[in-house]
């Protein structure tokens, strides 16, 4: 374990505040949710990922829409790609600010013409969806389909039912 330097005190509620600089570092973002572990007289804060709790779940889900649809669908959670059907080497790498920004404030996007993005830092042309997982008042991550063809009504209609068979997995358990 690395020291930071900073001493913290800790208020009547027993709140501490976490330095802007560590959460900057850290990708601990306003609204994130922190796991907390006790190992002998230590406290210990992570990152925690509903997503990741299900990967297995996911990785069925995926693999399932992959037979039978000719799409490539990519699932994340807030900070990474979780899971990659076309391309899982991109799993577990960290999202770019764009589809950080696309969480935060829970939206959508449709591209129905052909279109020229970046995935992974590699150049790619197609057409995509990107849908958001929304579980109660917390967006879990985002589901991101690429097509070649263009993406049709039950295209997106698949996607959102994706979203929803999530989010029901992980409110239910």
């Amino acid at each position: 374990m690395k020291s930071t330097g900073v001493i913290r005190r800790i208020d009547e509620l027993g709140r501490i505040v976490l330095p802007k600089e560590i959460r900057r570092n850290l990708g601990i973002r306003e609204g994130e949710n922190l796991e907390i572990f006790v190992e002998e007289d230590k406290v210990i804060l992570k990152k925690h990922s509903k997503i990741k709790d299900y990967k297995e779940t996911i990785h069925m889900i995926g693999n399932l829409v992959t037979q039978v649809y000719e799409i490539s669908l990519m699932i994340t959670d807030r900070d990474k790609i979780v899971y990659s059907n076309k391309f899982p080497s991109y799993e577990g790498t960290e999202l770019d600010m764009k589809l950080i920004h696309l969480i935060h404030n829970r939206e959508s996007i449709v591209k129905s013409e052909l279109q020229s993005y970046k995935l992974n830092g590699e150049e790619k042309s197609g057409f995509y969806f990107i849908q958001p997982i929304i579980s109660s008042t917390d967006c879990l991550g985002l589901l991101l389909l690429f097509s070649e063809k263009p993406i049709g009504e039950e295209n997106i209609n698949l996607l959102k039912f994706i979203a929803n068979l999530i989010v029901n997995k992980v409110d239910i358990s």
